[in-house]
């Protein structure tokens, strides 16, 4: 082989590795845009799942949010729905001591006191229990007195003023469990 025949050669492997680094190059280029395509769309997956699984989260939040907030009502329900039972069933006993305590002629005697301290005592307990005494002075309100008479007054500044009580009214949580039945005055000029 000639000199001139080794350096065509040469230039020929010279050309053939420069075509192949081409053809090499052209190939990772090619490779790296479609990994760069899949990486971007795994990334937008990605921030799918991720704001799905924040919408998740944030509906789970609101409804153990709505649970204890249901948990909480029903519980003071429930509460309040026991203690009006307890003060149903207790009222009338409560009423009956007053009326017997009433009917002792002596107010000093030792079953008058005795009494009187076992009506306080019954009483500090239904307060203890929500129960609250609707008051029967003043003037009269139809959302939570019971009116039984009218009464003539002389003094103007008493017209439609309770004059007097019959029974006693009792409100629970706000609500009136029995109104108290008032005499009312009624002013003619």
């Amino acid at each position: 082989m000639t000199e001139q025949e080794n350096v065509n050669r040469g230039e020929v492997r010279e050309d053939d590795a420069a075509q192949n680094d081409a053809k090499a190059r052209e190939a990772a280029s090619s490779e790296t845009a479609e990994d760069m395509k899949a990486l971007s769309a795994e990334l937008e997956k990605q921030a799918e799942e991720i704001k799905k699984l924040k919408e998740e989260v944030a509906r789970a939040r609101a409804d153990y949010f709505n649970l204890r907030t249901r948990m909480e009502r029903d519980r003071e329900s429930n509460a309040k729905l026991a203690a009006e039972q307890a003060v149903n069933e207790m009222l009338p006993v409560f009423e009956n001591l007053e009326r017997i305590a009433a009917a002792i002629n002596d107010p000093e005697s030792g079953m008058a006191k005795g009494m009187a301290m076992v009506i306080k005592q019954f009483s500090d307990g239904l307060c203890k229990l929500g129960l609250e005494f609707i008051p029967t002075e003043g003037e009269f309100d139809p959302a939570l007195h019971e009116a039984v008479s009218m009464e003539p007054v002389d003094d103007e500044s008493k017209d439609g003023h309770i004059i007097g009580a019959v029974s006693r009214g009792y409100k629970l949580a706000g609500r009136v469990l029995k109104a108290p039945q008032v005499r009312v005055g009624k002013y003619n000029g």
